[in-house]
């Protein structure tokens, strides 16, 4: 839910910052052309600090009890951003982490933080693939990227051909999209995969203080 709590000018400053990334009628190829902006992308890494955003933190905890071989397991992190998920994860064992992101200025900044060991610049739109095999990666780690102009509720199932049988797909979202359309359609066709058993539901847990601003939600699936 979003918290009431008295907001700082500068809060307010990155609400309104990075709101407008989510913002309905933009697009995918849109944003990720606002995302291509060098300056813009390090103004998101200051923004997003300054909301105390702490879904990584979540994401590489969650995967890291799911995971025992940390090092040798390969992870795809989609929709990367600046690496925080990355850093996350490196800090709790894994070596071969993989950073996705439709946007190339956001992939530069994940290679100067040097915990990820290759990049996929690809975009994740109504139609298109990764450009990655069946069954690649033991995980695929989601952080902030379950909204509007971002991934669209059709590439789950990609989710689950790229990911090993008996993967885990660990995705940390903002509560508050299940109340749209847009989370309402990733939220069915999520049921939908689960009805034709590609991946079983592993668990959903509440994430409080996802921001300062929302809490969260992760889910956790099992790709049959």
């Amino acid at each position: 839910m979003d918290k009431k709590v008295e907001r700082t000018p500068e809060e307010l400053e990155a609400d309104n910052f990075i709101n407008a990334f989510h913002s309905p009628g933009m697009g995918i190829k849109q944003c990720i052309q606002e995302y291509e902006d060098v300056e813009k992308v390090k103004l998101y890494e200051k923004m997003a600090s300054r909301h105390n955003y702490s879904g990584p933190l979540y994401c590489a905890d969650m995967l890291s009890g799911l995971i025992q071989d940390r090092a040798n397991a390969l992870v795809l992190d989609v929709a990367a951003g600046t690496g925080w998920v990355g850093e996350e994860l490196h800090k709790r064992g894994f070596r071969k982490i993989v950073a996705h992101d439709g946007a190339q200025a956001m992939l530069d900044i994940c290679r100067e933080k040097n915990v990820y060991s290759s990049f996929i610049c690809s975009i994740v739109d109504e139609g298109y693939k990764f450009p990655v095999k069946n069954d690649t990666y033991e995980a695929v780690t989601i952080s902030g990227a379950v909204c509007e102009n971002h991934l669209p509720p059709s590439c789950q199932v990609e989710l689950i051909r790229i990911t090993k049988p008996g993967g885990f797909i660990v995705n940390v979202f903002r509560a508050t999209v299940l109340n749209l359309d847009y989370g309402r359609a990733w939220e069915n066709e999520a049921k939908r995969l689960v009805s034709e058993k590609k991946w079983t539901l592993y668990g959903r847990l509440m994430a409080p203080g996802f921001s300062n601003v929302v809490d969260g939600l992760v889910d956790i699936y099992q790709v049959n």
